[in-house]
């Protein structure tokens, strides 16, 4: 890669924010914020969030207004100072009434987002309800949408983009001459094998996920804030 800066980006939830139940529990740890503040103050620093959150969702979490906001695995995209850089539009499906009657039946959360639904079993065996989220798969394939799986949730979100896309993308608009990213889920393999490969990767140890290859695992928030302050020199 060529350029001059260093592209800092992380993941969300279970990398800035502990997981949540619930997640519209979910709140960006104090730790987390102050560093947001400081390194999207920093010269030749680009900072990025990348989630599958919503972007308003995603925004109204974390204060960082020098920072892009990249929500839905890569459908929105937006600049520093809240500036549109891309946005597809909304998803429009309804679940058939009888996997609607079955998910309501085993105790799931279903989540409506801009671009996709998510079934979340959080708190609940996944022994016990494990049909139903089969059945959502395969309602989501049949529907033509993309089944993106994470930590004891799955969605079916509209095709297209993804974390690793937009990742690529944003390091050759800024001119990055390295990539850290920060991540907990199978969603983030894309992006650190791409920041493995121009800079470091970060993973956040759970005991949900096996970590890929190349990547540097760290047992807490605060290592792994710690380990960010010495990339970018803090």
């Amino acid at each position: 890669m060529t350029g001059g800066s260093t592209l800092l980006a992380f993941d969300f939830d279970g990398t800035l924010a502990p997981i949540r139940d619930n997640p519209a529990d979910v709140q960006l740890d104090r730790a987390a914020a102050a560093l947001l503040a400081e390194t999207t103050q920093m010269e030749g620093i680009v900072v990025a969030i990348v989630s599958g959150r919503d972007a308003d969702d995603l925004t109204a979490r974390v204060n960082a207004p020098g920072a892009y906001f990249i929500a839905s695995h890569g459908l929105e995209i937006r600049a520093p100072g809240g500036v549109l850089v891309r946005d597809v539009p909304p998803l429009s499906v309804e679940l058939h009434s009888e996997l609607g009657r079955e998910i309501a039946a085993s105790g799931l959360r279903v989540e409506t987002k801009k671009h996709a639904l998510a079934l979340h079993w959080r708190g609940v065996p996944y022994e016990a309800i494990a049909p139903v989220v089969e059945m959502f798969r395969s309602w989501a394939t049949e529907s033509h949408l993309d089944v993106i799986e994470g930590r004891c949730v799955v969605e079916a979100r509209r095709p297209g983009g993804g974390k690793e896309e937009a990742l690529r993308w944003l390091a050759r608009a800024v001119g990055a001459a390295r990539v850290v990213y920060a991540g907990d889920d199978i969603t983030d393999f894309g992006p650190l094998k791409f920041a493995a490969e121009n800079g470091r990767a970060l993973f956040v140890a759970s005991g949900e996920r096996v970590p890929p290859p190349g990547v540097t695992v760290v047992g807490s928030f605060r290592e792994l804030f710690r380990l960010i302050r010495e990339e970018v020199k803090l």
